[in-house]
């Protein structure tokens, strides 16, 4: 490597390289380049030069680069004798000497040695004195490594040395001036594919980047990402020519941006890998210990009964007009909310706001969502595209896995009596526990939307003065109990409470990141945008699998490792309708007339799954294949406790039977639901 490679790549290592060209290096950076030259090849630049310059008949620098290096050496010997008090009388010589050389406007190389010697000797004696005594002196603080780059403003955007940031692209334009938009019109021909190129290329960069992320355990130190804490890698930013740590940066702190709004990974674990279904393992161990006696007696077994988790397909499609739509959402978007403190680019905020807007849709799916195989041609609800632990959770029941604490006291609760009725349930749970189970290490979810409400109980019942901060306070811990509260969002008004160790329920993925992969192509006068992913939710540990929910209560909660309550609301008396503002379960009771028939669903939301259960035999209300249940396989008609009718009302507001039980046997609807355990 010759001297100019040697310096090209400190340039580099330094961010130096523009203003290297440009010829417009500062003293300060000269400086920098001096010692950093010296670190990097254990010789100082004035000995390279001088080697460089004996065994080479090519000129390594060129004459206007020696000139302006004599003259920034220059500079910095003059700052150096105006901040020394006394000079030797050797110093004065060298100086005069150096001083009638440079009445010629054209330097030498062996000048310029000189001038470097000069420099050189004047660190190594001033390193041994004291720093001059001024009162009054301004002092420049140290640059912090940020956003935006070092480079030539007008060339890059940010100054951020990148093709994706120049200058000569339409969009970049238009961030550092939006006016620019309106004087220069669009053309589709040329700025649009190569919009749609780029967005694609950063985007898959985007993809890489996350799963650098993941495979290191960043993703869940946000306040690092944010910070730039992580970006000495590169990795996952190949696909973008030229990517550098500002590119790192930029896409480490939308990562960050968007998993903000990723609060629910802090209770529940992500795993990887499922790409359509896998076993989650578990097995149940008998007694293995006797009393000794001689012969062959044996004892004990294991039965394994693993649980399947799996994965539904879900995606982001979007369609916008021209360029032109683009432009104008991202100038609107100037205008109202003002510049960003992170200063993000026409594609960056266009992946951003797609991305943030798609985490928040999957934060509450991954609590209440079901997924439902949409209608032919028809967008569905962002609630169907996956399932989460709300409908996870009563799947297990319906297998009769998981036995349900059903208690009047905890069904539901008010604003008065919310603690009673947690503490109720705890109770019930702890006397459950056989004798060979703790809840040490279990942890009760709420719902974090009834928090002031819990809050409210406490303060009634042990005093209006009490401390709730500090994680053992009573707002994070149940009162004279060990047991660690978790506030679970996105619950709405549902009177949700379960108890489960932590780590037990997960969420399911493929490939990290895959939501981040967009995609944008162009057809016709339409832009179109996508990015596909798969995601589901499992537990590892839920309990014993019975035939039956006889076989289930019998068991009596042994072995079992989540308790949930039910959440469900009793009918009226011969009730005709269900109203959907008071829950998503519905319960008949005993009813007084016969052939009592249910009609509708009232209130009833897109996306969210409903239950009629049958809870009593004695004249239960049926439903038939007509009106706005016309689309169910067949008509409902209840023969024991406990069936039940699962549906999700479809784009013509009628509903669409997604499973039924009848008799103590379970169908499912394989056309709406394919991929749920049962079906195949």
């Amino acid at each position: 490597m010759n001297l100019k490679e040697k310096l090209t790549h400190v340039f580099s290592l330094l961010g130096l390289t523009q203003k290297a060209k440009d010829q417009s290096l500062t003293d300060e950076e000269w400086k920098t380049v001096v010692n950093r030259f010296q670190q990097e090849y254990k010789v100082t630049l004035q000995e390279a030069m001088a080697e460089e310059n004996n065994h080479s008949q090519d000129p390594v620098i060129t004459q206007e680069q020696i000139t302006a290096a004599y003259t920034i050496l220059q500079g910095i010997a003059a700052e150096q004798n105006s901040d020394t008090d006394t000079t030797t009388e050797e110093e004065n010589t060298e100086e005069e000497e150096t001083t009638q050389q440079t009445e010629d406007n054209t330097p030498s190389m062996s000048q310029v040695l000189t001038m470097l010697g000069q420099v050189a000797n004047n660190v190594r004696t001033m390193s041994h004195r004291a720093a001059p005594d001024r009162p009054l002196q301004t002092t420049s603080p140290v640059a912090v490594h940020g956003y935006n780059g070092p480079a030539d403003t007008t060339k890059f955007l940010f100054g951020i040395e990148n093709s994706m940031f120049s200058m000569e692209n339409r969009w970049n334009r238009i961030t550092a001036q939006p006016s620019y938009a309106a004087a220069n019109p669009v053309d589709e021909e040329t700025d649009g594919p190569a919009f749609r190129k780029a967005v694609l290329e950063y985007s898959r960069s985007l993809k890489q980047r996350f799963n650098y992320l993941h495979q290191n355990n960043y993703l869940n130190q946000v306040q690092a990402l944010s910070e730039g804490k992580f970006a000495t890698d590169y990795s996952g930013v190949k696909s973008v020519p030229g990517g550098d740590n500002f590119i790192v940066l930029r896409q480490d702190a939308l990562i960050a941006r968007v998993l903000m709004k990723r609060d629910v990974t802090q209770y529940f674990p992500v795993r990887y890998g499922i790409q359509d279904s896998d076993l989650v393992f578990n097995a149940y161990f008998s007694e293995v210990s006797q009393a000794y006696q001689p012969g062959e007696v044996w004892k004990g077994g294991a039965e394994i009964q693993p649980e399947r988790g799996y994965v539904d397909d879900a995606m982001i499609k979007l369609s916008f007009g021209q360029m032109k739509e683009l432009e104008r959402m991202y100038i609107a978007y100037l205008n109202k909310e003002g510049s960003d403190p992170i200063k993000w680019s026409m594609i960056e905020f266009f992946i951003l706001n797609t991305l943030e807007t798609a985490q928040v849709e999957q934060n509450k799916r991954r609590i209440r969502g079901m997924y439902v195989k949409p209608e032919a041609g028809k967008p569905g609800s962002y609630l169907n595209t996956g399932t989460g632990i709300l409908y996870t959770l009563i799947r297990y029941s319906h297998e009769n896995k998981l036995l349900l604490n059903d208690d009047a006291a905890y069904r539901s609760y008010t604003q008065d009596d919310m603690l009673d009725a947690v503490l109720e349930f705890y109770g019930d749970v702890q006397s459950q526990c056989s004798e060979d189970m703790e809840l040490d290490n279990m942890c009760i979810y709420l719902n974090k939307t009834h928090q002031p409400w819990y809050l409210k109980n406490v303060r009634a019942k042990y005093g209006k003065d009490i401390d709730f901060s500090g994680p053992d306070s009573y707002k994070y811990k149940l009162p004279d109990t060990e047991m660690r509260i978790i506030w679970l969002p996105y619950l709405g008004q549902l009177p949700l409470m379960f108890i489960h160790e932590p780590g037990n329920l997960q969420f399911l993925e493929y490939v990290p990141g895959e939501m981040l992969n967009f995609k944008l192509k162009e057809d016709m006068e339409l832009v179109k945008g996508w990015s596909v992913w798969k995601e589901g939710c499992s537990a590892a540990f839920v309990g014993k699998n019975f035939d039956s929910a006889a076989a289930l209560k019998e068991n009596n909660f042994l072995w079992q490792q989540i308790f949930m309550n039910k959440p469900c609301v009793s009918l009226e008396d011969d009730a005709t309708t269900c109203d959907a503002t008071k829950g998503f379960w519905f319960e008949t009771i005993q009813n007084t007339t016969a052939s009592k028939k249910i009609t509708d669903i009232t209130n009833a939301r897109a996306g969210v799954v409903y239950i009629i259960e049958c809870g009593h035999t004695t004249q239960p209300q049926s439903i038939d294949k007509s009106g706005k249940f016309a689309d169910i396989t067949a008509a409902w008609t209840p023969t024991a406790v406990g069936d039940y009718i699962m549906v999700v009302m479809n784009s013509e507001k009628n509903f669409l039977e997604l499973e039924r039980c009848v008799g103590g046997k379970r169908t499912i609807n394989s056309a709406l639901q394919p991929n749920v355990p049962g079906v195949r």
